[in-house]
């Protein structure tokens, strides 16, 4: 038997490296800034809070030098709608010296959150400038009480109303003028008093189309406020009938349907009859009549023809007058640039 020597494996050391001397470390540069001279005793910044349109404010800062020798402020910058009387600077500030320093604010022109500043400079070229800084919250000069009401359910005999109270701060009239067309069912009111006005709207369900059942009503009112020029108000509604139509228009989209449903059911549960159900028009035909009395009846629609609209006319026994439901057919050959129907 022969043995084999052992390989051994041998892992070359690189040489240690030799460190040449590096750079001499360099000199801090010195801060640009000059270290304040000054320290403020009122709470910084001042908070004016909510502020009337035209409500002249004063913000108050209080200064103490912290300086070895005198020296005088001067203003470098102010934000607009800020004064500040310089005779307040006309003495030196000594050392030691408290002094209070007062900010006229006029907010004309402005509205919503607002920050305002004035930077200070000195005579001392050791000193930095200092910024004394302000905010506030400019209430808008015309307001409303609310831009969205909600008549909410509405009996087709009611004849409920919503008002929009506007009012002008500052004491100027206000006016107020509507700036969108307003639909046949709505009425609209305006009533100015000085610097109030109110905007009147009154619902009438009798003048309602057949098949609306509830609506989104978009206003635009104009006003003669510089910041406030137009408004935008919502009045939300819903027709409470004693007997709900689902849906409350029936309409055929592919004529390849020819017949759908209708689901009436009774407000209050309780049950009722249908007396009289007949259809106004061509084109659409009931494929029975009515059933016996229940809380909810189902009635079946079949269109025949092509014709574009017809009416279902509903008399119940749970309600005073009778129920419409639109019937609509939707003829995609009728309309440009929609595809042929199906056979």
């Amino acid at each position: 038997m022969v043995i084999l020597p052992a390989l051994v494996f041998f892992q070359a050391q690189a040489p240690a490296p030799v460190l040449a001397p590096g750079p001499a470390p360099a000199q801090l540069k010195p801060d640009p800034v000059p270290p304040a001279r000054i320290t403020l005793t009122t709470p910084f910044p001042v908070h004016l809070g909510k502020v009337g349109p035209k409500e002249i404010r004063e913000a108050v800062y209080g200064i103490r030098s912290t300086h070895d020798r005198p020296f005088r402020f001067r203003v470098l910058d102010l934000s607009p709608g800020l004064t500040l009387d310089e005779t307040q600077f006309a003495e030196p500030m000594k050392p030691g010296e408290l002094r209070t320093i007062r900010l006229k604010v006029d907010p004309s022109g402005f509205v919503g959150h607002i920050k305002g500043a004035v930077r200070l400079g000195t005579d001392d070229p050791a000193q930095p400038s200092y910024i004394l800084r302000l905010d506030m919250e400019v209430r808008p000069e015309v307001a409303v009480d609310g831009e969205r009401k909600s008549l909410g359910e509405v009996a087709p005999h009611e004849r409920p109303e919503a008002r929009f109270h506007f009012t002008r701060e500052g004491g100027d009239p206000l006016k107020l003028v509507l700036a969108s067309a307003v639909p046949d069912y709505i009425s609209a009111e305006m009533a100015h008093e000085g610097s109030a006005a109110d905007l009147r709207l009154v619902l009438h369900p009798e003048r309602l189309k057949p098949g609306m059942v509830a609506g989104l009503e978009i206003l635009k009112v104009a006003t003669n406020g510089p910041l406030q020029p137009l408004f935008t108000l919502y009045m939300d509604w819903r027709l409470a009938t004693p007997v709900v139509p689902t849906p409350s228009r029936l309409v055929f989209t592919d004529p390849a349907t020819t017949q759908l449903s209708l689901e009436l059911a009774a407000r209050d549960g309780k049950p009722f009859r249908i007396t009289k159900a007949e259809i106004q028009g061509k084109g659409f035909e009931l494929l029975e009549a009515p059933g016996p009395e229940a809380a909810k009846q189902v009635l079946r629609v079949r269109r025949v023809g092509r014709d574009p609209e017809a009416m279902l006319v509903l008399s119940c026994s749970n309600q005073e007058g009778p129920l419409h439901i639109p019937l609509r057919f939707l003829d995609p050959a009728a309309r440009p640039g929609q595809a042929e129907p199906r056979p």
